[in-house]
This record gives C-alpha cells, sequence and structure tokens, in this order.
C-alpha cells in the first residue's frame, strides 16, 4: 500500500476526503464514514511502524482500551484495527487547532486561561490512568483546542501511540525516535517503565509552555535535550514570566521532578497545586486535618544575608503534637531528599521559621539553594537537623560536599571545631566539624561529604553516650564524595 493516500480512496470503510496533517507515525486524513456519513480523523501509522510487531501488539491492546473511555475531553475513538498491512485509528472529527498552533499564534496565555485548558486536558489524563491507559506522548500538538459559547474546549488524542524508547542510543539509531522529545520524561528516555507520572511530567512541561511561551528545555540538538531532560534542573517560570507569582516555580519542579516519587501523584494534584499557587495558598495532597507529620526544608532567598530558613508542615495548632516515624532514608514513609514542593504536596501546609546558625553571625554560612534534605525528631514547632543533600550545595563561604577539612578552617577560622558528637569511642578519628554552635559539617576521609544546621541541637534518634551516633545517621544516606 502506498504510504500516501489518495483522495477518494477507501480505507476499512472510511472514504479519505483530505490530508489533514502527516508526521514521524504516520499521516491524518479528514474522511468520511461510508456507513454513516459523518466526517472522522483517520490516523494512518507508516509501514515501519506497523511492521514492528511489539508495536502492533501494544496499540491494538491500548486502543481497544482507549476506545471504552467516555469522557467529555477525549477524542473518542470510532475505530481501529489493521487494513492492507497498515494500522490505522478512526478518531471523532474536531474542527479546531491544536494547542501547538495556539501557542504560535497567540504565545504565552495568561493563567486562567492556561489552567482552564490544563485542568481538561489532566482530567481526560486521569480518567484514563483510572483505565491503565498511560498515554505517553502528552503535547501540545496531541491536545485539540476548539471554542464554543465563547468557551474553550479541550480534547486529548492519541493515547496510546507514542512508542516506547529502550535507550538513548536509539535517538541516534536508524530507527530513531517516534514523537517529540521535547516533552518526554527521563524514565522513558533512559528505558524504565512508565506509568501515569510519566504523563505528569509531560503535562508540566506542557504547562510551562502555555505560561511561558517557550518549551522548559530548548536545546541545540537532540542530544543534548536528552542530557537536559535526564540532568538538567527544571527551569523558572517566573524567569520569562515575572509577573506570576513564585510559588509556580515549585509547582513546575515537583512535576518536572527526575524521578517520578518526586512529581504529583496525579495529573490533577499538578493543577490543584498550580490553581493554589496562583491563589497564594498552600497545597497539599492529604487535607490538614489529617495531616501528622513536620517536614522543614531549606529555602533562601537571594536577599538572604545569613540565616537558615525552613518549612514546616503542620496540622491544627490545637492538636497533640507527635514526633512522626524516622528512619535512616525516610520520614513517615516518605523518603529523604525530596524537593521543598514535594514534602509540601505530601504533608499539606506549610510555616515559615528561621532557624539560627550563630550569634553573633558568621557571614557565608546561609544556603543559596532550595534543594536540602531533611532529618528530624521534631514536635510542631521545630526541626532538628536541615542537611544537603545535592552534591552541589555549598555554603555562600564556598563550603560544601568534597570541600577538604583545610579548606574548612580557612573559609571560618577559629570557629571550626571538632564536634563531641562526631568522634570514634577512641577519639583517634573526628567525624565532624562545628562552625560555631549550630552548623555541623559531616566528614570522611578528611573530606566534608554533607553540611548539617542543627536547631536545637539535639541528636537524630540516638543516645548521647553514642558520640558517633548521628554522624553514622548522616553518613549513612549520603553518598560518598566523588572528585
Amino acid at each position: 500500500m502506498q504510504s500516501v493516500v489518495g483522495t477518494g480512496s477507501v480505507l476499512a470503510g472510511f472514504r479519505v476526503e483530505s490530508l489533514i496533517g502527516q508526521g514521524a507515525m504516520g499521516a491524518v486524513y479528514l474522511a468520511e464514514d461510508t456507513a454513516t456519513g459523518r466526517p472522522v480523523a483517520l490516523k494512518l501509522l507508516t509501514p515501519e511502524l506497523s511492521e514492528d510487531e511489539r508495536f502492533r501488539q501494544r496499540f491494538l491492546r491500548e486502543a481497544e482500551i482507549a476506545g471504552s473511555l467516555d469522557h467529555p475531553h477525549i477524542v473518542p475513538i470510532l475505530s481501529f484495527g489493521e487494513e492492507e498491512h497498515r494500522l490505522f485509528l478512526a478518531m471523532a472529527y474536531v474542527e479546531g487547532s491544536d494547542l501547538r498552533d495556539l501557542l504560535r499564534r497567540d504565545g504565552p496565555l495568561d493563567p486562567t486561561r492556561t489552567l482552564n485548558l490544563i485542568a481538561q486536558v489532566a482530567a481526560a489524563l486521569d480518567t484514563a490512568h483510572a483505565a491503565g491507559l498511560v498515554h505517553r506522548d502528552v503535547k501540545p500538538a496531541n491536545i485539540l483546542v476548539t471554542t464554543a459559547a465563547d468557551a474553550e474546549h479541550a480534547y486529548v488524542c492519541d493515547f496510546g501511540l507514542a512508542r516506547h524508547v529502550s535507550s538513548v542510543s536509539s535517538l541516534t539509531g536508524d530507527r530513531g525516535f517516534v514523537g517529540t522529545l521535547d516533552y518526554v520524561p527521563p524514565e522513558q528516555i533512559a528505558g524504565r517503565s512508565i506509568d501515569r507520572r510519566a504523563d505528569v511530567y509531560s503535562l508540566g512541561c506542557v504547562l510551562y509552555e502555555c505560561l511561558t511561551g517557550e518549551r522548559p528545555f530548548e536545546r541545540e540538538s537532540e542530544l543534548a535535550l536528552v542530557y537536559a531532560h535526564l540532568n538538567d534542573a527544571p527551569p523558572r517560570v517566573t524567569n520569562l514570566s515575572p509577573e506570576l507569582p513564585e510559588t509556580l516555580d515549585d509547582v513546575v519542579a515537583a512535576a518536572l521532578a527526575k524521578e517520578p516519587d518526586e512529581r504529583y501523584e496525579s495529573c490533577g494534584d499538578l493543577v490543584a497545586a498550580a490553581r493554589a499557587a496562583l491563589a497564594g495558598k498552600p497545597f497539599g495532597r492529604r487535607s490538614r486535618s489529617r495531616t501528622r507529620a513536620i517536614v522543614a526544608i531549606v529555602a533562601i532567598a537571594a536577599a538572604a544575608a545569613v540565616g537558615i530558613a525552613g518549612y514546616v508542615s503542620i496540622r491544627d495548632e490545637t492538636s497533640a503534637a507527635g514526633a512522626p516515624a524516622i528512619t535512616q532514608t525516610s520520614i513517615a514513609g516518605v523518603e529523604l531528599g525530596r524537593l521543598k514542593a514535594f514534602y509540601q504536596q505530601r504533608f499539606g501546609g506549610y510555616k515559615e521559621l528561621v532557624l539560627t546558625e550563630w550569634d553573633p553571625p558568621i557571614p557565608g554560612l546561609s544556603f543559596g539553594q532550595p534543594q536540602l534534605a531533611v532529618y528530624f525528631r521534631a514536635n510542631a514547632e521545630r526541626a532538628d537537623i536541615i542537611t544537603t543533600w545535592n552534591r552541589r550545595h555549598r555554603t555562600t563561604a564556598g563550603i560544601g560536599p568534597c570541600s577538604t577539612i583545610q579548606e574548612l578552617k580557612r573559609a571560618y577560622g577559629g570557629a571550626v571545631h571538632p564536634s563531641p558528637h562526631g568522634m570514634s569511642p577512641d577519639k583517634k578519628t573526628v567525624h565532624a566539624y562545628v562552625v560555631g554552635s549550630n552548623l555541623i559539617f559531616v566528614t570522611q576521609d578528611q573530606r566534608t561529604i554533607s553540611a548539617v544546621g542543627l536547631y536545637r541541637g539535639s541528636l537524630p534518634n540516638t543516645r548521647r553516650s553514642d558520640r558517633q551516633g548521628w554522624a553514622n545517621f548522616v553518613t549513612a544516606v549520603e553518598t560518598p564524595c566523588k572528585i
């Protein structure tokens, strides 16, 4: 069968009228159902995809699931199958443009318009996820937009058509990557298993593009784009749209987290978080009345000269305080080392506390990065330990993971002294140094592996007689330095 179907040709009961568009996966035609006379969008996949047995089986299986979906913002699938050795999919014809063309025409959308469209897409995706179907290719070109009665309506199409990526090498191989890389989650690039949170990532990319007019990772080559998805931090919405609240930066950061566990649990949660950010309200997947945990995340504003600020989520102030379960790798069952937005989402609202480092303050002790891990044994008003997690984090004096003890002393002079809780039992090995009274640097083989701020100085779930206990606790969850 020819790659391009001529006008008037009949395929699987549909008469082709005109070509709507063509891409890497195949061509889409405006066609007429010969039985009913109604217009349809007929997608005809390429011979290469149709001959790929693995893709063929998954396409037929997932097209059947997608065909059973009944949602006002999902383009209905009317028919699918294989005709003359070509896979096809017949969908209801939706008059209008796709979101890609809308963004090209109008540029960045205002927040209200953005959330109206994104919320409709999220509802459609969550419905598909509940049926066990992951879209895999959420992007503006797969979101159709129509206007009726002065209201915009979004429709999601092409469920299940995006092909798995087996490895990064496939991006430059003969078969290439079917679809666009601009919205693909890291786990799909790496060939790992994917679930609904892959669509959360992609929808986060679309949200960013709607608000800024640009894709989150603009790169000159496919390999550079792959690297960005795998390694680069999500861009800040406010860099391009400074009129928007900075809380939207946290929402996008959570949606575009590299690890699925750090993202929102559903597309609906992403939308709810974005709405809350625009309204200046905190958002949590659990209601505040049910939240029973405390989390602290270091977040320093650029104007802050000294001090560690923590975000602590709490429930009703009249409730009795209770310390959550804590292990070496988790708090209340939540793994350590997450972004601020993740803890906010997981545990609900938050209030800000200022954790002092030293009185009088020592210049250069504040952190300029927002991504710090949390360890604590706490009541409703304090968190005991804040520690760096990301290997790149340093104090404003330039001290951080992999700094030498000599560098530590050069930076802080006589304020540096061994911690009594960081010595080996025979007192021959120092595992930690204190700067002042509240900032502690955990060391390993004479190199700093973590900068730890202690609030009120209590030990993390250890006996005071176990002087090495807290140092072991921190060391156990930190990866060794790699110079």
